[in-house]
């Protein structure tokens, strides 16, 4: 087991598994409901996150403790000491943290110096708390921009495109009573194109029943 290993078995107790599953969180959060091919505007809503200690986050406090241990027999020893204590022997609270002074004593330490060093431990590790916040809000923050920038520019690309349909559309209706006009004008023509033809065919009837009817009177009377 590495010092890593020892230091965070020394603040973490292991729990057994409950079926072999592990939760990283329960996170809750709004559920939407949308029609298919219909725009739905994201509202913003608070996300309720119930978290437990994970691997990596473990690793990464461990290392900064371990990265800040001073020198000589700390807090930290002292922790360690009452681990094993707790591992050895059983026995209540009270005897284990007893028992691990006993050598923090041999050494010359003193409680209120292990009080005072477990202090500027919660300090070193409320220093990464803040940073790793400001990292994680940092990134939150370039993760909401960049989405809803997206955003903004997909619902404009949608009305853009809603307004093409609704220009389109009324082009397409334009252009089908254009089409009724025109099949309209068309069977007119088409019909006052017949009487033109028919009424010719009459005159040129007439005309041709004239001629035939002078030919045969001249034949008869100027011979």
């Amino acid at each position: 087991m590495s010092i890593l290993d020892k230091l965070k078995s020394v603040f973490v107790v292991s729990e057994p598994e409950t079926g072999g599953q592990t939760a990283s969180g329960d996170v809750s959060a709004p559920k939407e409901q949308t029609k298919t091919g219909e725009p739905t505007e994201v509202t913003s809503a608070p996300i309720t996150v119930s978290g437990q200690s994970a691997e990596k986050f473990l690793e990464i406090l461990a290392q900064v403790l371990e990265k800040n241990n001073q020198e000589g027999f700390d807090y930290l020893e002292y922790k360690k000491a009452v681990s094993s204590v707790a591992k050895l022997q059983a026995m209540d609270e009270a005897t284990q943290y007893k028992t691990a002074y006993a050598a923090a004593q041999s050494m010359n330490v003193q409680p209120a110096f292990l009080i005072e060093s477990a202090k500027k431990y919660l300090s070193v590790l409320a220093i990464e708390e803040k940073q790793f916040m400001q990292s994680a809000q940092q990134f939150l923050q370039n993760q909401v921009s960049s989405k809803e920038n997206e955003r903004v520019q997909l619902t404009q690309s949608i009305q853009q495109k809603e307004n093409q349909i609704q220009q389109l559309l009324a082009e397409k209706a334009k252009a089908e009573q254009r089409v009724k006009v025109l099949q309209s004008e068309l069977e007119t023509a088409k019909q006052k194109v017949e009487v033109n033809k028919a009424n010719f065919a009459a005159s040129y009837q007439t005309f041709v029943e004239q001629i035939r009817t002078d030919i045969q009177k001249m034949e008869l009377h100027l011979k």
